[in-house]
C-alpha cells in the first residue's frame, strides 16, 4: 500500500506543481474543508449543525429565529457604516440559533455553559477559530463585555467581533418578551464606534 500511496501522492505534487509538504498535527473534517474552501454546500453543512443541536438541547427554535431575524435587520441598517462581510452575518446568525444553549445546564450561568458547550461540541461545518468566536460571543450576550475574549479569538477582526457582539445583545434584549408582536420598531445607527438606536414600540405592558 505505501508504494502505490507514494506514487499517488508523486503524480499529486508533479500535477498541482506542489514544491514541499508540512506535516500536520490532525486532521481535517470534510465540513471545515467545505468551510474554508466556501464552497456552495457549506452553508447546509452548518445548517444542519445548528438544527442537530438546537433538536439535542431543546433550544426554543422560535425565539432563536426570532433573535437571528432581529440580529439581520439591525445588521442590514449598519451594512454602509460597519460593513461587515457574508461571512461574519453567517456566523452572527449561527450565535444567534444557539443563545439559548446554555439555559439546559443552569439559568443563571447559562452565557458561561453556552460557552463551554460550543468550545466543546464537534460542530462540521465550522473552522475551530469560529467555532471559538461563537463561544465568545455567547459568553458575552449578556452581563460586562469581556474584550479580551473577543480580541482573542482569530476568526474574524477584534472591531468586527465587537460589533457582531453588540448586535447579538441588541437583539436579545428587545427580542426577550418572545412575542413578533411585542417587538419594537427600531432604528440603528453607527459613526465610528458609537451606536444610537431610535426605538419605538412596547417595550413593556
Amino acid at each position: 500500500m505505501f508504494p502505490s500511496g507514494l506514487a499517488i501522492l508523486i503524480a499529486i505534487f508533479s500535477e498541482l506543481n506542489i514544491q514541499c509538504m508540512t506535516l500536520a498535527g490532525g486532521a481535517l473534517r470534510e465540513g471545515l474543508v467545505y468551510g474554508m474552501l466556501h464552497l456552495s454546500v457549506e452553508q447546509d453543512i452548518r445548517s444542519r449543525t445548528l438544527r442537530n443541536i438546537q433538536r439535542r438541547f431543546m433550544i426554543d427554535t422560535e425565539q432563536a429565529q426570532r433573535v437571528g431575524g432581529l440580529a439581520s435587520h439591525l445588521l442590514s441598517q449598519l451594512d454602509g457604516s460597519w460593513e461587515l462581510d457574508p461571512l461574519s452575518r453567517d456566523l452572527l446568525l449561527s450565535a444567534c440559533a444557539l443563545h439559548e444553549i446554555g439555559l439546559s445546564v443552569d439559568f443563571k450561568r447559562a452565557p458561561q455553559h453556552a460557552a463551554y458547550l460550543v468550545n466543546n461540541l464537534d460542530l462540521p461545518g465550522f473552522t475551530p477559530a469560529q467555532k471559538k468566536l461563537i463561544a465568545t460571543l455567547l459568553l458575552n450576550q449578556t452581563n460586562a463585555i469581556d474584550l479580551s475574549s473577543l480580541h482573542q479569538q482569530n476568526a474574524v477582526p477584534p472591531r468586527v467581533a465587537e460589533h457582531l457582539c453588540r448586535l447579538l445583545r441588541l437583539a436579545i434584549l428587545f427580542a426577550s418578551r418572545r412575542r413578533d408582536d411585542l417587538l419594537p420598531a427600531i432604528q440603528l445607527t453607527a459613526q465610528d464606534e458609537t451606536t444610537d438606536a431610535d426605538i419605538a414600540g412596547k417595550l413593556a405592558g
